[in-house]
């Protein structure tokens, strides 16, 4: 699962500067930025878990929204989505 993280990093590394693997093993995530906001997409027993934010000062913050998704696909979408609003 973790050479799916890295696929969905080299998706959206074509269109956001911002995007990278951290953390290492059972605790890797991806973590993009554009715009004043961020998701954050990890491993969930065989799906991705989603957080998304808005920038804030507040180092605490709560993401604005969480999901679940099935598909690398959906993962790179809905981040998109998040990163490009309209």
């Amino acid at each position: 699962m973790k050479i799916e993280l890295a696929e969905i990093e080299a998706e959206l590394s074509l269109q956001f500067e911002n995007v990278r693997l951290k953390g290492h093993g059972f605790s890797s995530f991806l973590f993009a930025t554009s715009g004043g906001r961020a998701v954050e997409i990890s491993e969930d027993n065989g799906s991705f878990w989603l957080e998304f934010w808005e920038k804030s000062d507040d180092e605490d913050a709560a993401p604005v929204k969480e999901m679940s998704v099935v598909a690398a696909e959906q993962a790179v979408m809905e981040t998109k989505r998040w990163l490009y609003p309209k």
